[in-house]
């Protein structure tokens, strides 16, 4: 008996192991008839199944968070126009630097001191397409913004500085970091996926724009005015390493230059403002293009204007 019952338990298993390669095969089988459409009685193709990667699709704008440790930083997620799971992470602004000093730093970089430390968080507002903030410093400046959806492949940036100081506020440059480490295909640690353009040599990889010799072109390849006047467009762009495809980033007219960090993966075109009196107020607009093509196609002038 005890023969037949080992007997009984292989023939048991065996079988059990065909029923379940049998349900797989037929699981598999039902699983890419959902992926990629199956052809109907009347020959048609059925349309592919959303899933988990393909579902969320189109801008999404929304209040984010990258640093907790730093609670003052103002970080808007931004989606691209495709389907996609991934967030641009705007750091809006990074920072804010002026003739009365580094007035703001979205975190602590020890080595850049700051005037004002630990500021208390400025939560966003839900406005209509997007989101916006205001702060006020202990010295009366205030600033602001707002982060909006400008068609379903345009964001909209605004940025505001209202000198309620006593004293003048001049040499007012920003950083707005786009930090893409969040959306994979952007998020390569490298110079070599964002390009710049120049009148003589049109686009090229950012790597090499910030070796050019200085050329006293209208716009900067390099950190904020250290950046070398080389370029005649006021664009960034960084391409996609899994399709044509491309984020782009400007202040149009406003735009000082253009920057990227191999080490921590972001592209900058970063800003400047007017000089301001004691009461006066200037704002600045900008975007952010998600364009589903290659540089060469993309229309930068278009995009700017």
């Amino acid at each position: 008996m005890a023969s037949k019952g080992r007997v009984g338990n292989r023939g048991l298993g065996t079988s059990r192991r065909r029923f379940l390669q049998s349900v797989g095969a037929a699981v598999s089988t039902v699983a890419a008839a959902d992926a990629f459409g199956a052809v109907g009685k009347e020959g048609g193709t059925a349309p592919p199944a959303d899933t988990y990667e393909t579902h969320a699709r189109g801008i999404r704008i929304l209040p984010g968070q990258w640093r907790p440790h730093y609670g003052w930083e103002q970080i808007a997620w931004v989606s691209p126009s495709w389907p996609s799971q991934d967030y641009v992470w705007l750091d809006f602004p990074e920072a804010i630097f002026t003739s009365q000093g580094l007035l703001f730093l979205s975190h602590v970089n020890p080595p850049i001191p700051t005037v004002y430390t630990d500021l208390p968080r400025i939560g966003w507002q839900r406005v209509e397409n997007g989101v916006s903030f205001e702060r006020t410093l202990p010295n009366g400046v205030s600033f602001g913004g707002s982060v909006l959806k400008g068609s379903e492949s345009t964001v909209g940036l605004e940025l505001h500085v209202d000198n309620g100081s006593a004293s003048p506020l001049n040499d007012i440059t920003l950083q707005t970091c786009a930090f893409l480490r969040a959306i994979r295909e952007f998020g390569d640690y490298t110079r070599d996926n964002k390009f710049v353009h120049t009148a003589e040599e049109g686009w090229i990889a950012l790597s090499r724009a910030v070796e050019l010799p200085e050329r006293g072109a209208r716009y900067r390849a390099g950190w904020r005015t250290r950046g070398r006047a080389v370029l005649d467009a006021p664009v960034a762009v960084t391409v996609s390493n899994a399709a044509d495809r491309l984020f782009a980033f400007t202040w149009g007219g406003h735009t000082l230059s253009m920057v990227g960090n191999p080490n921590h993966p972001c592209v900058h075109a970063d800003p400047f403002f007017p000089n301001l009196e004691p009461g006066e107020k200037a704002t600045i607009r900008g975007k952010l293009a998600f364009f589903e093509g290659t540089l060469e196609d993309f229309d930068y002038q278009a995009f700017v204007d």
